[in-house]
Parts: structure tokens; sequence; C-alpha cells
């Protein structure tokens, strides 16, 4: 006999084309129908989505119900959790992901009991670090749909999944016709004979097991009410023993069989389409959200813990408001950009929000350690918010009343020279009264300065005023700019890389092509072609050690669809490219634009000079190959072709036969290769939320712009027309086949914040609230001008270090492996013991004690909870 184990639940989109109000309104009266169904049927159960936020907006409406919500969470019937939002999976770092179960976890406490289920139903596809993630989260299991080929990836829908260091291993429960298999459950024969029986038929061609699992529910619809009773009746009527169950319960059950185990990536589109162009729509959300997920992580989390054991106090309730409003724009939707334009401007205003509360706390933080340390306005307080050593270059704005400075024994340029007018009449209050002066104006430099900083902690350098030309980068007439590695030259209009005696031309370039997609799919134009933007000139600037080139281009191109389709080229588009190049294998650049077409897609094209053999894609906690797959017949499996244009985490590298180039961004998430070729999509901006009968996506329109009663969703935010785009990115080329020790090194370097402060008098608004923070009640006082809360060797590569969201004393430091090499840690744990720590736990990222290892394992983390001596 098949048991068939029917889950009620409601899927819960935050947003999509209605906005996250819109969804507050309709679970006003969804939820509380839910609550009082399960308060008058103790033997029914509900799965309210598996994120917390949609719960924590119903109870600001509603906190008399929350006796309720908590009765029936501990009676089971009630599911919430893990995570705050339904996170996407591939354009999210790891650490966010983490943040997303462990907040939602966190919260889930006011309310008693969390569903232990990984439950991630709508996600538009897998990276092959998932099993890392949610073993990192205290899960071991994943509930999934997209992405999934059965039959190719796996034969059954159950089976067990593995990360890609062959280690960590999670359970699997695909669903391979959705969390709408179920929906809308009735006693009839109609609905049995032609939906529920042959969903069931279907699940069986792929597995032998006598256990089958059917969600029951859809996009926002309410509980089914009489639940037990319904699926009662259906038992009369059914092929199949059809049961009320859980989650958790068919996961029992499944645990007691010989499954079979997968390594890898979820991303084909063969039952579902995973929309695999969608990493280049609304670029601009996207990048606003990478940059904040990478100032939380990397600068704002770590500053919090270099002060709270220096004595400034911070909560964690500031952190944890930044990092929802985070959690909210990275849901699966949201994130990847197929919502209206009014949901986009919602996203737009939280990601403001969470970026003012970041930047208030720096600043907060900051101007009182300088105060402390009692600074003048030639001393400059730079932080690492690493614990490692930091020897290089960070680049710092400073405030003088000249620009003739010098940093002592230290090697600095100055990349740019703004100078802020004097200013008459200007109201200076004193003790002795209020009087009116001349404000004299003032330089703001832009300096490139050479440091070492220790880990953890912080510095103070101070410049003076000399009577010598300061290091400025001056224009020459020679159009190459070359350290004894390479040199990148400007010839014929098009940019050249000379290297080890080998030569590659049109080393460089931007491509541009017709747009005919949505905001889930680029679609290419029937007999569209690309077109190359020219470059027109260049400008070289030099300095000792450093070496500047700006390329400056102009092209007309078509401004619309029907311009394109005509031929006709009507609107001028002007940009700008900077290369800087230092005493290093790496090439640095700047793309700036204003956007002044529409339905178009760009793309930067580098040239490798032979044949791409595969590529190597970073990803959460590792690096994952991929080469190029065959498309031919795509049309007969799959529900969207196969495209191999690819998502990466910050890196891509790129090897031939003669070199390895890695490309690294702080701003773009897709990849393709062809050929010699290395294409990185800089946007892909649309017209509309959903279009039937793509070229690469026949049939249906994605979301729900062709079902009866809809209406098609026009988007003209999506255009991103007039944005102002700007584009930061490295490449590193080397002879040595990839190292993924080598590149995370290289990564972390350049990734690494340059996080800085002047306590100066002639702007009090180059940080936002500088003139508004006050003295502390119990003054701080630092005596030295250099201090280290930890440091560790470079061998070992920091995920995050934050403090603890339990204890508030102490610190987590997660360590990452993203090599196929377990790493040692008994040397790192013997440091900690000869150091200023007084008690280091090993635990997992819901800061639960865990078993302690030797080793990080290939492509793993570790995390501590780290206690300091007092």
């Amino acid at each position: 006999m098949t048991n068939v184990h029917i889950v009620n639940h409601t899927h819960w989109d935050r947003e999509w084309y209605f906005t996250s109000m819109d969804a507050l309104v309709l679970s006003d009266q969804l939820f509380s129908d839910a609550i009082d169904e399960l308060l008058s049927n103790p033997q029914a159960s509900f799965v309210l989505d598996g994120q917390l936020s949609i719960l924590d907006e119903y109870v600001e409406l509603y906190p008399e119900r929350l006796t309720d919500i908590k009765r029936l969470i501990e009676q089971k019937q009630l599911f919430i959790g893990p995570w705050y939002t339904q996170t996407d999976a591939f354009f999210t770092s790891g650490e966010s992901i983490l943040r997303n179960a462990m907040i939602g976890v966190f919260e889930s406490k006011k309310y008693g009991d969390y569903m232990p289920i990984g439950y991630l139903p709508d996600t538009f596809g897998f990276n092959a670090q998932i099993p890392v993630i949610l073993k990192e989260a205290g899960l071991d299991n994943v509930v999934l749909w997209r992405g999934v080929h059965l039959g190719k990836h796996v034969q059954s829908p159950y089976f067990k999944w593995r990360g890609l260091g062959n280690h960590q291993e999670i359970y699997a429960l695909n669903l391979p016709q959705g969390y709408g298999t179920g929906m809308l459950l009735e006693p009839t024969t109609e609905y049995v004979d032609g939906r529920l029986d042959p969903a069931v038929d279907f699940i069986k061609k792929f597995t032998d097991t006598e256990d089958i699992l059917i969600p029951s529910g859809n996009d926002q619809l309410a509980i089914i009410t009489n639940f037990n009773g319904k699926v009662k009746s259906i038992n009369q009527l059914g092929r199949y023993h059809y049961q009320v169950s859980s989650y958790q319960d068919f996961l029992e059950k499944i645990k007691q069989k010989d499954l079979e185990t997968y390594v890898g990536e979820f991303r084909s589109p063969v039952l579902a389409r995973v929309h695999k162009t969608i990493g280049s729509v609304r670029m601009d959300i996207k990048q606003s959200i990478y940059q904040l997920e990478q100032k939380l992580i990397k600068r704002i989390e770590p500053i919090l813990v270099i002060a709270n054991q220096l004595g400034i106090r911070f909560s964690n309730r500031l952190l944890l408001k930044a990092w929802k409003k985070l959690l909210e724009s990275q849901a699966h939707d949201s994130l990847a950009g197929c919502v209206s334009d009014s949901v986009a401007e919602d996203i737009r205003h939280r990601l403001k929000e969470a970026n003012e509360i970041s930047d208030s706390m720096e600043n907060t933080i900051m101007k009182q350690m300088a105060e402390a340390l009692k600074l003048k306005n030639e001393d400059i307080l730079l932080l690492n918010t690493e614990p490692h050593k930091f020897r290089g270059y960070k680049t710092i704005k400073v405030l003088t009343k000249r620009k003739d400075i010098h940093f002592y024994d230290r090697d600095f340029t100055i990349e740019k020279v703004d100078y802020v007018d004097s200013r008459e009449n200007i109201l200076e209050e004193t003790p002795a009264g209020n009087r009116y002066i001349t404000e004299p104006g003032y330089y703001i430099l832009t300096i490139r300065l050479a440091c070492e900083l220790p880990g953890l902690g912080y510095r103070v350098l101070s410049f003076g005023y000399s009577e010598y030309s300061a290091q400025e980068l001056v224009r020459t007439e020679i159009k190459e700019i070359a350290n004894s590695h390479m040199t990148l030259s400007f010839e014929e209009n098009e940019l050249v890389l000379e290297r080890n005696e080998a030569i590659i031309t049109d080393f460089i370039s931007i491509y541009d092509e017709g747009n005919a997609g949505d905001t889930y799919d680029y679609s290419p134009i029937y007999g569209d072609e690309s077109i190359r933007l020219d470059y027109k000139n260049a400008e070289v600037h030099k300095a000792d050690g450093m070496q500047q080139m700006k390329v400056f281009g102009e092209i007309q191109l078509p401004h619309n669809m029907e311009d394109r389709l005509a031929g006709a080229k009507t609107v001028k588009f002007p940009f700008l490219i900077t290369f800087t190049l230092a005493e290093d294998d790496c090439i640095r650049g700047n793309l700036n634009f204003i956007n002044t077409v529409l339905n178009h897609r760009m793309r930067l094209k580098i040239n490798t000079g032979s044949r791409i053999r595969k590529a190597t894609a970073a990803l959460p906690f590792g690096y994952i190959r991929r080469t190029n797959q065959c498309q031919k017949g795509w049309e007969n499996t799959y529900s969207e072709k196969p495209v191999n244009v690819e998502p990466f985490d910050g890196i891509v590298s790129v090897e031939t036969v003669n070199n390895t180039i890695t490309f690294h961004t702080k701003d773009t998430k897709e990849y393709e290769y062809k050929e010699n070729d290395l294409y990185i999509t800089l946007f892909a901006t649309t017209d509309s939320l959903g279009k039937p009968d793509l070229a690469y996506r026949p049939g249906r329109a994605s979301g729900d712009t062709t079902k009866r009663g809809h209406i098609m969703m026009e988007t003209p935010s999506a255009q991103l027309l007039n944005k102002n785009m700007q584009y930061d990115f490295a490449i590193n080329i080397g002879n040595e086949a990839f190292s993924e020790e080598a590149v995370t090194d290289w990564r972390r370097y350049e990734e690494s914040p340059s996080v800085y402060y002047q306590l100066q008098d002639f702007n009090y608004f180059i940080n936002r609230i500088d003139n508004k923070i006050q003295p502390k009640r119990q003054e701080l006082t630092l005596t030295e001008t250099r201090f280290s809360l930890l440091e560790i060797d470079n061998q070992y590569f920091v995920s995050s270090c934050y403090n603890s969201y339990y204890y508030p004393e102490k610190f987590i430091i997660r360590l990452e492996n993203p090599t196929y090499q377990s790493v040692a840690i008994n040397e790192l744990m013997d440091k900690f013991k000869d150091s200023n720590i007084s008690n280091v736990t090993p635990i997992n990222a819901m800061e639960e004690t865990v078993d302690a290892s030797e080793e990080i394992k290939p492509y793993s983390v570790v995390s501590f909870l780290v206690e300091l001596k007092e």
C-alpha cells in the first residue's frame, strides 16, 4: 500500500506583483482564520511557510493572539520558522543565508519552538553548498522544488545531498510538481481522479518507496478547513491511502530508507523554470543588496565586536533591524527582481534604511574612539576588521588646510583633489557668545595609503605638511600603463595586454544587445546583432607605485525596441572605464555610465587569448567547476533553454592552455564563456513583469500575468533609464592553474574594507550624524594608538566575526575552508590558549555547542564562541 502524506500549508510571498503591505492585509483574515481553525480542531496542523517575518508582522497587529499562537506551537499544530524570510539560494552569500536562519530561530523563541526543516519550496534553484549551510544552521534536511532533474541528478525525489567536500550530508525532499501539488483539497471524484491520484502516479514513476509526500496549499491560500475529515473522505475515492501528516513525520519515514547520494547544484529547468538569466535584471537593486550584505558582514559586525570589547556598548537590536531589512529584500522574488515597480521602490527604501542604521552605528563608534584617543586634525584612525595582520593599501579621504601633505615614512598617492571654497558670515558659537566669521576653505584628498594594521583592532597614523609637492598623479602623453608583470596600452581604439611576451589584442570590450525578455529572463531578438561600444580616447596619469588609464567611449545606440528592429541608432551612450595598475598581477577597473537605452543587455567581454577549457566560480564556502553543456534538442526536455549563463559569488576564473584569468567583482553576479571570451553581464533592462513565448522560454509567461483574469504588468523602473551605473572589478592574470587558496587570499585583500575616521573641524557632515553624537556618560579613555583584539595566521580564512546573539560579552568567529584539502586547526587552538582569550567553545551558527574538531573539512566552516580574559 502506498501511504500518501498530505501536509496542510500556505506559501506566503512577502511581496511579488503585490507589496508586503498588500500581503499584510491578506494575512489579517487568513492567519486569523488559520488560528481559529486550529483551535477548534486539535487534530489539525498548518505550516506557515517556514518564515518568521510574516508572523511577526501579524502579531504587531494582534498582540492579544500571542497566547493562542504559543499554545498551538507547543501542541505541534502550528509550524513556524526556521527562516526569517524565504531566501534566494544563488545570489546571496553563505553568511547571509546563515543570518536568515540565525535571526529566524532567535526571534522564534518568543513564540516557542521552530520547525526544524530547511524549508525552501519556491527558490529558483540551489547552490551546491546548501548542505554545508544547513548543517551549520543545525538542520539536517531540506524541502525544495526547482532545479532538480529527476532521472539525471537523482533517480528518486527523496535522497541524501552532500556539500562539495563530500562530508556534510542532509536529507532532501524534492517536490517534483511544486508546493501546490495537492492544493484545493476536495473530497470529490473530479478532484481525486483529475489531480490527486495522478500526482501520486507521477511521483511513483521515480521512486519505489511506499511513502509519498503531497503538500496541499499554494500562494497566499487560506488554511483548508476540516482537513482531517476531507482526507478521510478522499480515502473512500482514491486509489492510495491518504493520511494527514507533517514534514517532520514524513522526514522520519524517509530517514529509515536506503537513499542515494548526490553532490552538486540544482539548476536544471526540467519540471520547473529556474530562470537562468535572472541574475542581471534590476541590477541597481542587486548591487545595493550585495554592497549592504558585504558592509554588514565585513565592516559593521566586526566593528561592533571591537567596540564592545573597548567598552562602547551597542546591543544587537540595531544590527538585527538592519539585517531584517536586508533579509526582507533577499527573499527569492525580491532579490531576483521579478517584482512590480511598487515593490522595487519598497526594496530600495528598506536598503536605504538599513544603510543609514549601519553608517550611523559606525559613525558613533568611530567618533567615540577618536575622542577617547584625543586625536587631532592631522590624525587618522584606521580599523582592521579582520583578525589578521593587514599589509597593503587602503583608500581614504582626508580633509586638510593644504594639499601638500605627507605621511611619515609611508608610501601614499593622492588620487583626487577636491577644494571647498571659504564661506563668509558663518555663525560660530563660543562660550562668550555668538560671532560671525569667515570659514576657511579646505581640501578633500582621496589618498591611496600604504599601511600595516594589527588584527581585529586599530592604529592611528598621522600626517604633516611639507614644502615639497605631494605625491599626485601626473598626466603623461604615453597611452599605456605598465609594471614588471604586464603592460596595458590603448592602441587604435583597442585595449592591448602584453604579458610574458604574449600579446592579447582587444583585451577588454563592452557589447550591447536587445532584450525581448522580462524580469524573469533575458531573451534575444530574432535577427538582432550585438553592438560593440567604441573607445574614443584614453588619458594616462602616473605616480610612483601607481598608474591610471581613463578610457573614454561614446556610441550611438537604439533607444528602444522599435529603433533596434529598424536599425536606427538614435541616442548617445557615453561611458568611462578607469584602469588602475600597481605592482602586482592585478588590473583594477571602474566602469561608469548613465543608461539611456531601453530593453537591452550589456556585457563586459574579456578576451583570454586562447580557447577556454573550463570555468571555476565562487559560491558559499567554496568553488565549483563548470563546463559548457550541449543545448541541442532542449525543447524536448526543458521548460526553458538551459543556457550556459551561470551565477558566481564575486569570483569567476577561466583556464586556457596559456593562462588563468580570474575576475573579481563587487557588483555583478552572472557570467558566460564562449571560445576565447569570458562575458560578465552588467545588466539586462526590461519593460514587463512577465511575457509569454520568449525565444528561450516558450509557452506561458512566468508569474501570473497570463492566468485567466490577470493582466500584463509594465515595469518602467526595471529599464534603469537615466540611472548612473558603476561597476568595480579586478582582473588577476597568471600562468599557473587555478588555486583555491591563492584566489581566496587575493579576494580577501580585494574585499578588505577601508574603515577610517578623522576627528576634524572642517566639515561636521562628512559623516552624517557627527555633529549630533554626544559624549558618553562615563568618559571612555584609550591610551594606546595601536590595539589588537585577536590576531591569527593568514593561512586561516575568516568568514565572519560578530557579537554573540545570546552572550553579551562574547563574540563568534567563523572560519571557512574553501579548498579541497582539510585544514588543521591544532596550532590555532594552541595560539588561542596563549593569547588573551580565556575560553573558546566550538559551536554552530545557532550557538549550540558541537564536538571539537582538529580540522576544517574541505569546503566547509567551523565556528567558535570566544570569551576574552578580563
